[in-house]
């Protein structure tokens, strides 16, 4: 999917990409064998909360001041999944943690990269030889950030190529998988089941014509000020993008487009033996994630591994109670600006809860 500001839809690549997944697809049932599955736990500290809460009450990046610490809680659970072949050789490794792939920093938005996931699952096929393989599936990641410390002295905006931050972590994530996978005991006599459901959630309500009319005014008003003062970029980059998207809108409306008010999306349990994968779409938060777990673990469930941005992408779902921690405006990138890079309103506040309502369901339902 294209997002607005970041770069224009390239159509040939996606047309490729399809093909690709679609073959990727084929050959994997086609090569399927006899096997034994096994589902490791561990905990690694390598991800952190990037919402800080500022003086003047507002929700900021941490990269935006890196000697505030984040005191928000997150999942760093690392879940693994091994899968060995009737000689007992590892044949593939499935590692599960909630961390946004942003290591490469403020410079690689228009880059197309494995950042440190590719680093773990390359390190992990490595040790296990090219017979073997890896994948990586981003836990409830929407609100973190890789741990800048892990590196003395990182920068956001650091150079992309050998980027120090991106191998730090990959190493130490795949490394911990590779422990975690090589003392998990596997089973060959295994169960399978699968449920998913789809629910309608809300969309935020966007602006009317009325409304885009006079902002655009204001907006365009103000940034003019700003520029002329000669006030820093980073001042007024978000009024820009605001504007920008006024306008946006304004256009669609003026093509008779209407924006749906609502988005169906899917929720999907698949059960192998005690273990539980958890399949949510969009880039979900945290909160999300440990909720499922816990409520999980009050039904006797341990083995529990959250998958984010599976089953398509309706932006960010934050947790409820997130829609309040600052007054409107001040909610941090996530619930102010990141529907305009996606080009679509941002869901409600009850999608989130929504969400681990209908997990929770499905798994109670998949475990009696």
């Amino acid at each position: 999917m294209p997002l607005r500001v970041i770069g224009k839809n390239d159509d040939a690549y996606q047309n490729q990409l399809e093909k690709k997944i679609a073959g990727a697809v084929f050959l994997a049932q086609k090569g399927m064998k006899e096997g034994s599955i096994g589902f490791g736990m561990g905990n690694i500290d390598l991800a952190a909360s990037r919402r800080i809460r500022w003086p003047d009450g507002s929700i900021r990046f941490d990269w935006l001041d890196p000697n505030v610490p984040p005191n928000e809680t997150i999942d760093k659970d690392l879940a693994v999944l091994t899968v060995k072949n009737l000689e007992r050789k590892t044949q593939a490794v499935v590692i599960n943690y909630a961390c946004h792939p942003v290591t490469m920093g403020g410079n690689s938005f228009n880059l197309i990269s494995s950042d440190f996931p590719g680093v773990a699952t390359g390190l992990i096929e490595k040790v296990l030889g090219s017979e073997s393989v890896s994948l990586f599936l981003n836990g409830a990641f929407g609100d973190t950030h890789p741990r800048k410390d892990l590196v003395p002295g990182y920068n956001n905006y650091s150079k992309i190529e050998g980027d120090e931050l991106t191998i730090t972590l990959g190493t130490i994530l795949g490394a911990e998988a590779l422990r975690i996978s090589e003392v998990t005991p596997t089973y060959s006599d295994v169960g399978i089941q699968a449920y998913s459901e789809t629910v309608r959630v809300q969309l935020e309500k966007l602006p009317s014509v009325e409304v885009l009319d006079d902002r655009i005014l204001e907006d365009r008003k103000r940034l003019e000020e700003l520029m002329k003062a000669g006030t820093p970029t980073s001042e007024w980059w978000w009024l820009k993008q605001d504007l920008d998207w006024s306008e946006y809108l304004l256009e669609q409306y003026k093509n008779n487009r209407r924006f749906e008010t609502y988005e169906d999306l899917e929720v999907q349990v698949i059960r192998i033996n005690d273990n539980y994968i958890i399949g949510l779409p969009g880039e979900i938060f945290s909160h999300i994630g440990l909720q499922i777990k816990s409520r999980a673990k009050k039904l006797g469930i341990t083995k529990v591994l959250v998958n984010a941005l599976a089953n398509g992408n309706p932006g960010y779902v934050p947790a409820e109670h997130d829609y309040t921690v600052a007054p409107k405006g001040k909610r941090g990138y996530e619930l102010e600006g990141s529907y305009m890079l996606y080009g679509r309103p941002l869901v409600c506040p009850k999608a989130g809860t929504t969400l681990i309502e209908t997990a929770i369901n499905l798994i109670a339902k998949i475990s009696d």
